[in-house]
């Protein structure tokens, strides 16, 4: 059986930290790149990882799987909105900041911490981006793992620990999409079954307004 590795919630307060940290200006920057983590949110909280361990409706027979397919298209969220969550999650993992953008990024996150902290920024930033060029890395992955180290941190990750975030938060957009991605095959599954069972209408119908 296939496993859904995704991606354990970090628990319910995930929500409430975003809308915390609103008032905190380095960490508002961030939000606009978070969009791939509430898409993962929202998958975790509607348990669609499940999708992933559903087979697709065999077509031998469709007559046979017409009710099923129809239970589909009324559970399965709205095409568009698989494709939109399936673009943002490429997006996340497929891109690559330069490194004026990690730079930002990365002052940023020290920013997030209380002053003196961190005694040479400087030497930090420059020795992360040294490690960090070494595989491609978008914006988005990148604050996605300072909003983690900004909830389990009292002080600036060394570096190692910041290329551990960076390495899970990519882990969970590829999980994420694995999911988006099933559930898109099983949509086209679910509409082919009804359309060679002469029951086309019917799957329009099934779907929400």
């Amino acid at each position: 059986m296939e496993e859904f590795t995704l991606i354990v919630p970090d628990g319910g307060r995930h929500g409430a930290l975003m809308s915390k940290h609103r008032d905190n200006p380095a960490q508002a920057l961030l939000e606009p790149l978070l969009a791939h983590e509430r898409i993962l949110r929202r998958i975790i909280d509607a348990q669609l990882g499940e999708w992933l361990r559903a087979k697709l409706l065999d077509l031998r027979d469709p007559n046979a799987m017409r009710d099923r397919a129809l239970i589909r298209l009324k559970q399965l969220p709205e095409r568009e909105t698989l494709h939109a969550w399936d673009d943002e999650l490429c997006r996340a993992f497929d891109g690559a900041a330069d490194e004026q953008i990690l730079s930002v990024l990365l002052a940023t996150m020290l920013d997030g911490f209380p002053r003196g902290m961190l005694p040479n920024a400087k030497t930090y930033v420059g020795g992360a981006l040294l490690v960090l060029g070494g595989f491609p890395l978008s914006p988005e992955i990148l604050a996605a793992a300072i909003f983690r180290i900004w909830r389990k941190n009292r002080f600036p990750p060394t570096i190692a620990e910041l290329v551990d975030e960076c390495e899970c938060s990519k882990r969970r957009a590829v999980d994420a999409r694995r999911v988006v991605t099933k559930m898109i095959a099983l949509l086209d599954n679910a509409e082919e079954v009804l359309t060679a069972s002469g029951d086309f209408d019917a799957s329009k119908n099934a779907l929400p307004n």
